[in-house]
């Protein structure tokens, strides 16, 4: 249980800072001599006492000016055996002529475990919430003011009883209080910040999209889902569902953020890939390997409309005419090219050839008997999201500038001009037509190499050795080879390539 205790207290003008209610009984120790508390629990209950409120009431019932901000504390330990506690509260203050002193201080207060196995942020709102409720209540009716039940009784205390039972058990309650008023909380878990999303990453989703979307969810979001798929990037899904790329984008790491996708690289047969530290899993693991097999078989592959999705970390087919969960371990081999089943062994020795240096073409060209019935995209994809597998990206540094030629020389005009001309009208309605022709290639010829100069110069910008070959492709909208013939011209200069 995250919940160990909650209690009740205010401010009595008579008695000072007192518990009212707690959950469970005699779970706070509310005497002032700390050695009763630790020698053992009361004879009327077996709860043994966590903490006592006598160290720590200063700041449950605080000085008005700490009033309605949210107090987070850990209260020293009874004894050496007493496991250490965080109690998160939210004092309120009212103040009118009603209340004796004219104020009225309250606190719920929630008593947690371990902090540090415990995930504290999501508890944060309830004390809030809770505090806020009980607030409107006391405004409306004088719901804790005029409670007059002894202590560990009343609605009081079976509110703070059902709330701390409901949250334990199923982490969310809905307690009604009156015909008004209803106590609905949940527990949302605190989630960590998604990953940057770029242009060039390709999401892919982890749970099945089609059962949890209806209609009202945002526009961009209902428009890009179906074209998330593994294979498009961000910006070409932006691009096919006609949607600005920076709502793309905020949708996709929405969608991060609730696990709902995961990110991977642009797959290429000039990508290069090599195993991490994790690949000794694989080596060992028979299952994974017949996992592997099941997914990246040509036969059981869903087509383009089909695509996959991932659950838990692993890849399972949303439709297909074979179900391949119920097939024997034989069936779920891929065949080689000469016929035979490979087997475990095969699938970690293809995972073992992918090395530093080597693009997908040459692996693939090297064991392209093994793989002759296996998904190579499916293949390598498998290997990422497991996590034994990593994609080294290329960078270009350039390390000397270049210079730029550019033929000044047309001397298509002079050259006519030089010609001998004739009185007779058909030959200088030739001579004209031939001019118009070489004006208009020339000119063609200007636009080429204007925007090539300014492709040029844009792909300057990224040759500092932080930029991918993906980002800078994708970017600029150009094909890696192109890329790399434009890296070794003259206008660049000279260029490194460094592998990462």
């Amino acid at each position: 249980m995250s919940i160990k205790a909650i209690f009740y207290s205010k401010f009595d003008p008579q008695e000072g800072p007192k518990i009212v209610h707690q959950v469970p009984e005699d779970s706070i120790s509310t005497t002032s001599d700390l050695s009763s508390s630790v020698i053992g629990p009361s004879s009327s209950s077996s709860t043994t006492p966590l903490l006592s409120f006598s160290t720590i009431s200063k700041f449950l019932i605080p000085r008005q000016s700490l009033c309605g901000n949210l107090i987070s504390l850990s209260p020293p330990p009874l004894s050496p055996n007493t496991p250490p506690t965080l109690v998160l509260s939210y004092p309120i203050c009212l103040t009118s002529p009603h209340y004796p002193r004219n104020e009225f201080i309250f606190n719920f207060a929630l008593v947690l475990g371990e902090p540090s196995t415990i995930d504290v942020p999501s508890y944060k709102s309830v004390v809030k919430k809770l505090a806020q409720l009980m607030r409107s209540l006391e405004e409306q009716s004088r719901f804790l003011s005029d409670d007059n039940a002894p202590a560990n009784s009343g609605k009081i205390y079976s509110l703070c009883e059902m709330l701390m039972e409901d949250l334990n058990n199923y982490c969310e309650c809905m307690i009604p209080i009156d015909e008004l008023n209803t106590l609905n909380i949940k527990l949302f878990p605190t989630l960590p910040n998604p990953a940057s999303v770029k242009p060039w990453h390709v999401p892919l989703f982890t749970v099945r999209i089609d059962t949890v979307v209806d209609e009202n969810w945002d526009l961009t979001m209902l428009r890009i889902i179906p074209f998330v798929n593994g294979v498009n990037s961000v910006k070409r899904i932006a691009n096919l569902a006609d949607a600005d790329l920076k709502l793309t984008k905020k949708c996709v790491k929405h969608l991060l953020y609730y696990g709902c996708v995961l990110l991977l690289d642009i797959f290429s047969f000039n990508a290069i890939y090599a195993p991490t530290a994790e690949f000794e899993m694989l080596a060992k693991d028979t299952e994974m390997q017949k996992e592997c097999a099941r997914y990246v078989n040509t036969a059981f592959t869903p087509g383009a409309q089909e695509e996959a999705i991932v659950d838990s970390g692993v890849e399972r087919r949303t439709s297909g005419l074979t179900n391949v969960t119920t097939l024997q371990d034989e069936e779920i081999w891929p065949l080689t090219g000469k016929g035979d089943p490979i087997d475990g062994v095969a699938v970690v020795q293809l995972f073992a050839n992918l090395r530093q240096g080597l693009t997908v073409r040459e692996w693939y060209a090297q064991n392209a008997n093994l793989l002759a019935n296996i998904d190579l995209r499916r293949f390598v994809t498998f290997g990422v999201i497991k996590g034994f597998l990593y994609r080294v990206h290329r960078y270009a540094i350039r390390t000397a500038k270049g210079g730029t030629v550019f033929d000044q020389a047309d001397g298509g005009e002079t050259d006519l001009q030089s010609l001998t001309r004739s009185m007779s009208s058909e030959y200088q309605f030739s001579e004209q037509y031939a001019a118009a022709i070489r004006r208009k290639k020339h000119h063609s010829n200007d636009k080429i190499d204007k925007r090539n100069q300014s492709l040029n110069t844009q792909i300057i910008q990224y040759l500092d050795g932080t930029h991918c070959f993906d980002e800078i492709c994708t970017e600029l909208g150009i094909g890696e080879k192109d890329l790399l013939e434009r890296l070794k011209s003259r206008e660049m200069g000279e260029v490194s390539i460094i592998c990462r």
